[in-house]
């Protein structure tokens, strides 16, 4: 077995060890969870698979880190009761910090890229030479004030962003994987074609549908896309879907799973500990925003199918709902369970998430195409451990990011700088802040683009009167769709592969395919009932007219509404889009009726499909 299979399953062990025999003090687990993430980093991404002597260099970094991760566990006793800035550091702590920051910063270079490593270095060096005129200034800190910072306090490298890696999202992974690799992204591949395939443009449909579910358990848009995409993608092309727009539909569709309740995606569960609220109350606020997005992607489909006279799948290529359904069906019974034990508060999520994982390989024997034997257990427990690298390393590094924000005082400094660059207006500030995250998510995880906005970005929207929720909402959100905004859309790109399409013209696409879901997060901050904030009353008229609004704007983007639109067609669906945005009930109505009024003259014209029919073909 590898080395890097060998510390993979080692991590899952640990983890679910952990959970079996009660939580270990923070100062014990999320140093050793992060030196797992590191070490398996380094053996996942090595600086030469080929070059022997430097394989070696890698090997040799893993018993550095290794030794970080004892050292914290052997002086346990004295760093969890000495006082971080008054206890002098003992000389080896210096070496174990410095060497935890060094191969932390690399190990992120290599597994998340330069982007968020360059963030990194920036603070880093803003730590130590504080002496920045205006606001920005403050008085820096030395090297054991850094050290004794990141590596033994609970507000740098260990702190609440590794927590929630290291109690929370590692064990959403592990049940996500177990689940897929008992059947369960074939199982929800099936239904999504079974329910849509039939309908015009169903492959794309059901590329849509099929997404949607598989977010359910995957956390990653580009895995998700890998995923389904291999299937999809192929079915959209063959139905007469340019490769472009089936790739951009795909990188839309997988986009969204990380909005999707019940299992969103690694940045939701650190939302909750944010906030300091469950995280069903996350997954529950999520619900309406993350149906809008897939229905206003499914009328973009629904539009451009009619456009071009696709139709549905042919009837040999509908999955066979006996042999292909029914044998995967009792795959659903640990999703629901896990949703039963989250709604009902009865345990813990994480306890949940493992009783859930037992009961997946409970469940994987009662037909034999499920089987979760031995070698399926130990390869899902290593495929979980290298997806929890792509969450571990950015939470690492945004908590030495939050650490450096939190002595400095720049959140504070930051706020007032924005405010006074909006001129104190919410609307300006709200677009500044959508700037500053999508700008952010293109080069890192969205996890950490959230992590990293939501602290310095969301005391604004607050204190320009957002509520809490809804602020953070809307950077979660934004942090979300950066995976498909270019010009760096690493959804997109996979999609692009898949389909063998230009990967500009699929940026762009699936770009504009996601316009409609740029909206919601506008009409969370101004009409909270989208996230169930207010009365009923206020949450049904909210969700309509939204809904009225992602449609026609799916519309206007695509160039259909029902009938071809024409160009003034397409400015008042967008206008009329866009004022149903403001929860002011003028500004509904006007919208609506603007609406109507495209609606009202495009059904007085014959139809576009009848005309199709009865001309001359070539």
């Amino acid at each position: 077995m590898r080395p890097a299979a060998i510390v993979a399953i080692l991590w899952s062990s640990f983890q679910i060890y952990v959970v079996l025999t009660g939580f270990l003090d923070p100062m014990i687990l999320y140093p050793i969870h992060t030196v797992f993430g590191i070490a398996l980093g380094l053996l996942t991404k090595p600086i030469s698979a080929r070059n022997p002597v430097l394989r070696s260099l890698d090997y040799l970094l893993v018993l550095l880190i290794a030794w970080v991760g004892l050292y914290a566990f052997w002086h346990f006793e004295r760093i969890s009761t000495r006082i971080p800035f008054v206890q002098a550091l003992e000389p080896m702590d210096y070496v174990a910090g410095v060497i935890l920051v060094l191969l932390l910063l690399e190990v992120c270079r290599r597994t998340v890229g330069y982007s968020l490593t360059v963030v990194a270095l920036l603070f880093v060096a803003y730590a130590f030479w504080g002496n920045l005129p205006g606001l920005l200034g403050h008085r820096g800190l030395s090297l054991g004030g850094f050290v004794d910072l990141q590596a033994f306090s609970n507000n740098g490298v260990y702190g609440l962003p590794v927590g929630v890696s290291a109690e929370l999202v590692f064990y959403f992974i592990l049940f996500g994987v177990f689940l897929e690799k008992s059947g369960g992204g074939a199982l929800f591949s099936d239904l999504g074609t079974a329910l849509t395939g039939k309908f015009r443009g169903g492959a794309a449909k059901m590329s849509v549908v099929s997404s949607a579910l598989y977010g359910t358990i995957s956390g990653s848009a580009v895995a998700n896309v890998v995923v389904t995409g291999m299937f999809t993608i192929p079915l959209m092309k063959r139905t007469g879907f340019r490769p472009s727009f089936a790739a951009s539909v795909e990188a839309v569709a997988s986009t969204g799973g990380q909005i999707m309740p019940p299992i969103m995606g690694a940045a939701a569960f650190i939302l909750a500990q944010i906030l300091g609220i469950s995280y069903w109350k996350v997954a529950l606020a999520a619900v309406i925003p993350a149906l809008l997005y897939y229905i206003a992607l499914y009328a973009a489909i629904d539009f451009k199918a009619m456009q071009d006279g696709l139709t549905g799948l042919p009837r040999e290529e509908l999955p066979d709902v006996r042999t292909g359904i029914l044998q995967r069906i009792h795959l659903l019974f640990p999703l629901l369970l896990i949703v039963y034990y989250i709604v009902s508060f009865t345990v813990t999520p994480v306890t949940a998430a493992v009783r859930a994982i037992g009961a997946v390989v409970a469940v994987s024997f009662l037909r034999r195409a499920t089987w979760m034997g031995p070698r399926k257990i130990l390869d899902a427990m290593e495929k979980a451990a290298r997806e929890a690298v792509s969450v571990a390393i950015p939470c690492a590094v945004a908590g030495l990011i939050i650490g450096v924000v939190i002595y400095t005082g720049l959140g504070l400094k930051l706020t007032d700088i924005l405010i006074s660059f909006s001129g104190g207006k919410l609307h300006f500030a709200l677009l500044l802040v959508m700037g500053a995250v999508i700008i952010l998510g293109m080069g890192m995880p969205t996890s950490a683009a959230y992590l990293i906005s939501a602290i310095l970005l969301a005391p604004v929207l607050i204190k320009l009167g957002a509520i809490p929720l809804a602020a953070h909402m809307f950077i979660f959100y934004f942090a979300v769709i950066s995976m498909i905004t270019p010009p760096v859309a690493l959804a997109s790109f996979a999609a692009a592969g898949i389909a063998e399409s230009d990967l500009w013209e699929t940026g762009l696409q699936a770009f504009k395919m996601a316009i409609p879901g740029f909206l919601i997060p506008y009409v969370i901050v101004y009409n909270p009932g989208l996230i169930l904030e207010g009365s009923p009353a206020q949450i049904a008229w909210g969700t309509f007219t939204t809904l009225i609004g992602v449609i026609s704007l799916a519309g206007s983007v695509i160039g259909f509404f029902f009938r071809r639109t024409r160009s003034w067609e397409r400015l008042v669906l967008g206008g009329g889009a866009f004022l149903l945005i403001a929860p002011e009930f003028y500004t509904d109505l006007l919208g609506m009726a603007m609406v109507g009024a495209v609606l009202a003259f495009q059904l007085r014209r014959p139809s576009d499909l009848r005309r199709r029919k009865t001309s001359p073909g070539p």
